[in-house]
């Protein structure tokens, strides 16, 4: 769904693997962002499940580039992007993707 000046709303999903004990200061850290709407604990290879929005694709790759430079960040998983306007397709992506 574009917003004003045409800009498009995407939500994205990521994966990341923070340093073994510093989950508690990531975790505290990516609740400030303004950007990550939801952070989930994992158990496995990775850290945390992020649900991210950003205004339009360049931003979001901004935000997660800004994320992925963090000192406790090892690495980040695959990216779903999808635009606000497009649930059908992500819920279609997150169910059997």
């Amino acid at each position: 769904m574009p917003l004003s000046g045409g800009i498009e709303l995407v939500i994205g999903l990521t994966m990341i693997k923070v340093k073994p004990g510093h989950e508690r200061s990531a975790y505290a850290d990516l609740q400030k962002r303004p950007e990550v709407r939801d952070v989930y604990r994992l158990f496995g290879e990775y850290t945390f499940f992020l649900v991210m929005q950003a205004e339009g694709r360049n931003r979001f790759q901004q935000i997660l580039t800004g994320i992925k430079e963090e000192n406790e960040v090892l690495k980040t998983g695959p990216v779903l992007l999808t635009s606000e306007g497009d649930r059908v397709g992500a819920e279609y992506a997150l169910t059997f993707g």
